[in-house]
């Protein structure tokens, strides 16, 4: 099918929502009028919870006269009827304080239809109340006249008070107190303000409400229409000049164009600013916002309001991704090189008064400065790469000359939480530091912006700079939906507010660094004491406020988002990284004070309660985005890896309070500088849920502090600190009992904690009894001790240091978890190169340096089968505890004999991959380009994001050696069992409801290890072996060395099948070593009947004798012969004489034999294995093993142009297309202007899908700027074209 036009399709886009309202910025209009805007907002966006004084106002000059005893005063006013309480003052001046005393001549509002008028006389109140003579959403012109006997109210031309005390009013005048404010505490808008020395007839009044045409008239003193100068001050239309400033207030304009009378949010009158939709909208209605950028200010009162009721929603619904509301105004500016700290840097004036103009409020600074939309740093003492370039580095191996690499870039020594407390090291944006590539500063007194360029050069019309804090300030306003838009350079704030959802959304640079306190920065607020909690994204009281399938970047020294006294806020589907880039506060992901009255006796009243949720949540790259949730918290899903911050932090913290009646569930905690999950507080909590849970490469695993908590299924290793912490230390009695409010420690913290089916590496301390015996763990701190017969056997708990392995007999002797799980994350693959040859003497990763996320156990797997039932959580009931399932079947019942230690089930038709899910299906379980993936293997993936999965299906196609496949799943359904064939290459694709993904591939192993392996002393009889690491597998006179293969079923005659074994050490060998089929099915180390130290081992059949050795280097031995079957195939080695001694590797083997000295800081994990020593037998075929990209899939049946991922993107992104048949094609792409950019491919391609990669670079290879691009496919039967936006 041929294109539509791009025309017709705007056409039939618009047509679409022709029913709603539409917002359309690139709309020319002219202005037929200006007005005043005065709200509760200051011009940073700031508001009453950190600032709290209203400061909207225009502030009239030092020199304004001081009227007498005639005057008139009057104004064009419009009041909204939420417009209550204050004293509103429309004009006069700021010294009321209680009482009118010392106050000018004023007129002031209060409530939604009174008015005072008057002033003090002698220090005394000489004013006047009036009811019912004005209305709420109205424009009334408000008149005040006083002739030194009487004073007159006049509404809209017409007398409707006088006064009638002549005591006090006649013969009284005025103190000497001049005019100052135009609009003090005033929230609605003002025009036409008027002073006059003279009294003003009611005639004169009514004849002139709406302007004044003679600017001459005799006793004029000020006339302020609101139309604005150069420099954006108000300008005095009368001949005295009175200019006055604009402090805080917007200046607003009637529009109008030769078909619109004015803005009505038609296709043909469009609103040109979301506001104006806003306070036109109503519930049930969507507000379309056309692509563009959005820099007006969305300071928004009482919207849609219906407190803390659900109803129908306005939906702020942007056309595309591009639709940005923006904290940014663009500059145009005359740039000049010049010399500055010895460098070579630009420089401009910059013309604040047409930056006000068009921010339509007053600005003399700015915040943050953007060059062809690529982030300037502001500069610092500290110098680093440009934060916004993705990192290539990890926390344990940051990249250099980032700021993930320094700590030491904040601005301040410590968070104070209220202004002026913060100790500062030095200010940002300052010229002294501007020393370094993409720095800026700027000088106030001169208004000039210095840029140190980079990538960019700074030009006329390429460079923006953010003038505030927010751009999106709600309150009370209900029931909004904010969906599809870009939050740009500013940050979303809403006050008592509900039910309000921001969806399918970003936000970028939502907080620079310093931001709130250089937004105080003049000093006047010093004695307000301003509180910097609030910076940054926040919903501030409210209930079931909702973040859902939002990206958040470039979150710096701020909260990424906060809900603070909001009830049930849900976060879901969030994915936030390369935030929080200095220091070590705590700016994450947040839920504070969901809860009432959460003291004293009302402490353990579940009534007073509101859950958080936080669900499928990815933190990564973040130096301070870790996770907070709030009470009764709800958190499942979550992904957190390379948490940088290197405080007492943690990737989910719960203080005390935030434990109690807590679910954690199905997560991943990997590579933070802290504790992976903490319960913690000076007196910790109780009755936490922690289930399915994977904590690594952390300083702490879990430090779960406390008691009454359940713990299950959870897996611990890699840590440098500790593993799994349940320790007795700080708690003090049940939460909300009279001891737990001493604070005195009793000791005995997770005395009463259950936790079963459990895997902790290199550390345990734990006091729970599950963990052993009181008297001989001590409280906790030496659970080595406990036999590890009774954690295995009844607690299905796993302690590595429980199972020294041979080479360290010393006290960090333990076996690694990591070898009985599949392909499991690994912490020493994060590291550097460098480092790891410092720690192994070689890169032990160097062949392999993908991090895999298959934490599955590997076939006979110890832990197979190894735990304990536990209702509601392994049994395949709905969970009972304190959240139920999220859907049905969430906890899966175990399969097999018995659940897995561990928190996850061997075989399992679900494999559940926390953390943020895209528009495609992701994370392939092997990951893309994975080499040695098991013969027999479960194919993993995480669906893409939806809001119901009710009926979602997913359809996977594979094809390689032996294997050309389709099949189809339900969710959450997501493990395709396969069958490979040995050194055999695979592609793959996910499919799910239409939604393709992108073809992966994945080399499978030429080889099996052994499922079981071990050395036995068979003079001894019936002796149960631990199931250690042993590394070492001595065939001597009284040794014998068994190994359990499972052969493939893939693998046939045309195989050549060999056992492969590497002798460690040679001690003597003369008769030689015999090679015997050990006949003896089902044998293994667990701690039962089927342990190899009790079975009977006679049943050998002599197969060959091994005579000649070298240490160190492999033997091959031919068994084609002797693996005729699918299944399990066993081994034995003996010696022939007493006079032979040899060990052999095991499949354990490591290569420091799990010594490890602690030569690098912060860590401690010996763990690398020798795989190439591993015994093992190989699989070799002449066949071709490999399959070309995308050769054999299913074949496609139709032409289809996908749109590109990511998008936005940055540096590179893929696009994807289907071919039903084989046929040239030309993919391009273009610029804005429509001329070519690049040709991506002109050639001929197979059947298929198909991807392409675009590095964001034209055909010379130079890289292009950031903007908008177009890529478009041409074939002979096809043409499509697809949009797609490069960040910088």
């Amino acid at each position: 099918m041929k294109q539509l036009p791009l025309f017709l399709f705007i056409i039939l886009f618009t047509n679409a929502f022709s029913q709603d309202i539409i917002v359309d910025n690139s709309k020319t209009y002219s202005s037929s009028n200006q007005y005043a805007k005065f709200d509760r907002y200051t011009k940073h966006g700031g508001h009453g919870n950190y600032d709290i004084q209203s400061r909207d106002r225009i502030t009239l000059p030092s020199n304004f006269p001081i009227l007498g005893a005639t005057f008139t005063l009057e104004a064009m006013t419009f009041t909204a009827d939420t417009s209550t309480g204050l004293h509103q003052k429309v004009i006069g001046t700021e010294h009321w304080k209680g009482n009118y005393s010392f106050t000018s001549p004023n007129i002031t509002f209060l409530n939604k239809n009174e008015i005072f008028y008057g002033f003090s006389s002698n220090g005394g109140d000489v004013m006047r109340q009036i009811r019912n003579v004005r209305k709420p959403n109205t424009w009334h012109h408000v008149a005040f006249t006083y002739d030194g006997d009487k004073g007159r109210l006049y509404v809209d031309g017409v007398q409707v008070d006088s006064t009638t005390n002549p005591t006090k009013w006649s013969g009284k005048v005025p103190d000497a107190v001049s005019l100052s404010f135009i609009g003090a505490r005033f929230r609605g808008k003002l025009d036409e303000v008027r002073v006059w020395d003279v009294v003003r007839t009611e005639a004169e009044i009514k004849a002139n409400m709406d302007s004044l045409q003679d600017v001459n008239s005799d006793g004029l003193v000020a006339y302020y229409s609101m139309d604005t100068d150069e420099n954006f001050n108000i300008v005095d239309r009368s001949p005295n000049k009175y200019h006055a400033t604009i402090d805080h207030a917007e200046i607003m304009q009637d529009l109008y164009s030769d078909n619109c009378q004015e803005p009505n949010g038609t296709v043909d009158c469009p609103y040109p600013d979301i506001l104006s939709a806003l306070e036109a909208a109503e519930g049930g209605q969507t507000i379309l916002i056309k692509e563009g950028r959005y820099s007006d200010l969305v300071f928004a009162e009482y919207i849609n309001h219906s407190p803390y009721t659900e109803g129908a929603k306005i939906t702020v619904l942007g056309e595309t991704k591009n639709t940005k509301i923006d904290g940014t105004i663009s500059v145009k500016a005359d740039w000049q090189l010049t010399s500055l700290n010895g460098k070579q840097v630009y420089k401009a004036v910059l013309d604040m008064g047409s930056i006000s103009q068009e921010a339509k409020t007053s600005i003399d600074s700015i915040y943050g400065v953007f060059v062809d939309d690529r982030y300037m740093i502001p500069a610092m003492p500290t110098n680093f790469k440009n934060p916004t370039d993705p990192t290539t580095g990890n926390k344990d191996n940051p990249e250099p000359g980032t700021v993930w690499e320094n700590n030491d870039g904040a601005p301040y020594k410590n968070g104070g939480i209220m202004y002026p407390e913060v100790d500062y090291k030095y200010k940002v944006g300052q010229i002294a530091n501007l020393d370094t590539l993409e720095e800026w500063a700027f000088e106030k007194n001169t208004n000039t912006l210095y840029i140190y360029p980079g990538q960019k050069i700074p030009n006329e019309s390429n460079v923006r700079v953010r003038i505030r804090t927010h751009t999106v300030n709600l309150y009370r306003s209900d029931n909004i939906v904010f969906d599809n838009l870009h939050f740009y350079a500013n940050a979303f704030y809403s006050n008592h507010g509900s039910y309000i959802t921001i969806k399918n959304s970003n936000f970028s640079h939502s907080w620079e660094a310093d931001l709130r306190n250089r937004e105080m920065a003049d000093g006047t607020d010093t004695d307000f004491k301003v509180d910097h909690r609030y910076r940054g994204n926040m919903m501030y009281e409210g209930e079931h406020n909702v973040v859902r399938n939002v990206i958040f970047r470039y979150v710096v020294d701020a909260y990424i988002f906060s809900f603070r006294k909001v009830k049930y806020p849900v976060y879901e589907n969030i994915l936030a990284e390369y935030n929080g880039w200095f220091g070590n506060m705590f700016w994450n992901l947040k839920v504070d004070d969901n809860c009432l009255n959460c003291r004293g006796e009302n402490i353990n009243n579940d009534d007073n309660y509101f859950s958080d949720t936080f669900r499928y949540v990815t933190m990564r790259q973040n130096r301070s985005g870790n996770i907070g949730p709030g009470k009764r918290s709800l958190v499942e899903y979550a992904w957190v890896e390379d948490h940088y911050q290197n405080t007492d932090g943690s990737g989910i913290g719960r203080a005390s309070g935030a434990a109690n009646k807590s679910t954690t569930r199905y997560s991943w905690m990997l590579n933070s500088n802290r504790n992976g999950m903490r319960f913690d507080g000076s007196c910790a909590g109780q009755y936490g849920l922690v289930h399915h849970v994977v904590s690594a490469g952390n300083k702490r695993g879990f430090r779960l502090k406390g008691d009454k908590h359940n713990v299950y299924h959870v897996m611990a290793y890699d840590n440098w600190d500790v593993d799994l912490n349940l320790a007795a230390h700080k708690y003090c009695g049940d939460y909300g009992s009279f001891p737990h409010g001493k604070g005195v420690e009793n000791m005995k913290g997770n005395h009463n904690t259950d936790i079963h089916n459990a895997i902790a590496g290199r550390k345990l301390n734990c006091a729970s009894p599950d963990c052993g015996d009181q008297a001989i763990m001590n409280n906790g701190a030496s659970n080595q001790k406990v036999d590890p017969k009774f954690l295995l056997n009844e607690s299905g708990i796993w302690y590595g240091r429980n199972f020294p392995i041979d080479n360290r007999e010393g006290y960090w002797s333990q076996s690694y978890p990591q070898l009985e799980l599949e392909d499991p994350w690994l912490d020493n693959r994060t590291r550097d190169p460098e480092q790891l040859i410092e720690i192994f003497g070689v890169d032990p990763f160097e062949q392999n340096r993908i991090q895999s996320y298959d934490f599955r156990p590997r076939k006979g797997s110890i832990f197979i089968d190894a735990g304990k039932v536990i209702e509601g959580i392994n049994d395949g009931q709905d969970e009972n505890f304190y959240h139920a399932s999220t859907y049905s079947n969430q906890n899966r019942k175990y399969v097999g004999e018995a659940p897995d230690i561990g928190p996850y089930e061997y075989g399992d038709s679900v494999y559940w991959i926390p953390g943020f899910r895209t528009a495609y299906p992701s994370i392939p379980i092997p990951r893309d380009g994975a080499k040695n993936v098991s013969l027999e293997y479960g194919l993993a993936w995480n669906y893409p994001w939806k809001e119901d999965y009710s009926g979602t299906s997913a359809t996977v196609a594979i094809s390689g050696p032996g294997l050309n496949e389709t099949q189809t799943f339900q969710y959450p359904n997501n493990v395709m069992f396969v069958k490979l064939k040995p050194g055999g290459t695979y592609n793959w694709r996910v499919t799910v409801d239409g939604v393709v993904g992108d073809s992966w591939s994945f080399t499978a192993t030429d080889k099996v290890y052994p499922i079981n392996d071990r050395s036995i002393d068979i003079s001894i009889q019936d002796s149960t072996y631990l199931p250690q690491h042993i590394q070492k597998l001595l065939v001597s006179k009284n040794n014998h060395a068994f190994l359990r293969f499972d052969a493939p079923a893939i693998v046939d005659s045309s195989y050549k099948v060999e056992l492969n074994l590497t002798p460690g050490k040679i001690y003597s060998l003369k008769d030689g070593i015999v090679l015997y089929k050990y006949n003896y099915k089902g044998w293994d180390e667990r701690l039962a009947n089927s342990n190899i130290g009790i079975i009977d081992k006679s049943n050998l059949t002599a197969l060959d004798t091994i005579r000649t050795l070298a240490e160190n280097e492999k033997i091959s031995i031919d068994v084609s012969a002797y693996i005729d079957s699918t299944g399990e195939h066993s081994f034995a080695l003996a010696a022939a004489s007493d006079k032979d001694s040899v060990y052999f590797y095991s499949r354990d083997k490591l290569v420091l034999d799990g010594h490890f000295e602690g030569s690098i800081e912060a860590h401690n994990s010996g763990f690398a294995t020798l795989h190439n020593a591993w015994p093992n037998i190989s699989f070799e075929n002449d066949a071709k093993l490999s399959v070309d990209d995308d050769e054999n899939m299913q074949i496609p049946t139709k032409f289809s142009l996908h749109d590109n991922f990511p998008n936005p993107f940055n540096p590179s992104t893929t696009i994807r297309f289907d071919l039903p048949i084989a046929t040239k094609i030309n993919l391009t792409i273009y610029n804005m202007l429509g001329q070519k950019v690049k040709t991506l491919k002109n050639s001929q391609l197979s059947a298929g899908y198909h991807s392409v990669n675009w590095n964001a670079t034209n055909d010379q290879g130079f890289p292009v700027s950031a903007g908008m691009y177009f890529y478009q496919i041409q074939t002979n039967e096809f043409v499509k074209t697809k949009k797609m936006l490069l960040l910088k």
